[in-house]
């Protein structure tokens, strides 16, 4: 409320009220709004600590990697070792056209956790964009999970309304946290998945992923190396 609309009330202790003991006395401190994320950092951490988490992969069934370590179209500076994964699909001659979410295969498939841990973070209520949204970063639905001291997994673009856990919650290794969405500055629905050395600020280390197979050339299923690579088909070994 501004003193002008104070001229019609009558006031007992107007002497307090005066000059600049009033703009004093009806006056609060600005509200500072809640961060949405934790800051970005500039460059992701090229070198750090052993790995010591088992990290799986946290979907089911098979998907394919749309951007690995050895892709450069978004995943640059601090985000250099993330990746970005869609469920597989056959091939067709002719390729579905998708206009809605839901016609999406990835939009709504369970998000797991890849190691047990201590939730830091997490978002929801963001709203989950019309395909092919081009805009400008904005935070999204996401969770990081700590699993030891400079070992975060976060896992982004979630769908609105579907974020399972809190912050301080324990979760267990394939566990239900939310599903997938395009919330944030998802193009199309997908997940975003960041092995994290630092979440304050945001940095992003080398990363190996266990307990998986990749789909060869040749149609066979064999052993994961650990690091996955753009274009690479993996499910996890049963």
């Amino acid at each position: 409320m501004r003193l002008s609309a104070l001229a019609g009330l009558t006031l007992v202790a107007a002497s307090v009220l005066a000059g600049a003991s009033a703009a004093r006395a009806w006056s609060w401190p600005p509200r500072v709004p809640a961060r949405a994320e934790p800051p970005a950092g500039a460059v992701a951490l090229a070198s750090a600590p052993p790995q010591t988490v088992e990290l799986w992969l946290p979907f089911t069934g098979i998907w394919g990697v749309v951007q690995g370590f050895d892709s450069d179209e978004t995943h640059v500076g601090y985000a250099a070792y993330a990746l970005d994964f869609v469920p597989a699909e056959r091939i067709t001659a002719r390729p579905p056209v998708r206009r809605k979410l839901k016609d999406f295969p990835c939009f709504g498939q369970p998000v797991l956790a890849p190691a047990d841990g201590r939730v830091v973070w997490a978002r929801d209520g963001a709203v989950d964009h019309e395909p092919y949204f081009e805009g400008r970063h904005e935070a999204g639905n996401f969770v990081i999970i700590e699993h030891a001291p400079g070992e975060l997994t976060e896992l982004r673009h979630l769908q609105a309304g579907s974020v399972r856990v809190a912050v301080g919650d324990r979760v267990q290794r394939g566990q239900p946290l939310g599903r997938c969405g395009n919330s944030g500055d998802a193009h199309t629905p997908h997940l975003h998945v960041g092995f994290l050395g630092s979440v304050e600020p945001i940095a992003t280390r080398p990363m190996k992923l266990s307990h998986y197979e990749r789909l060869d050339p040749d149609g066979r299923w064999r052993p994961g190396d650990g690091v996955p690579r753009a274009h690479e088909i993996l499910r996890a070994v049963p």
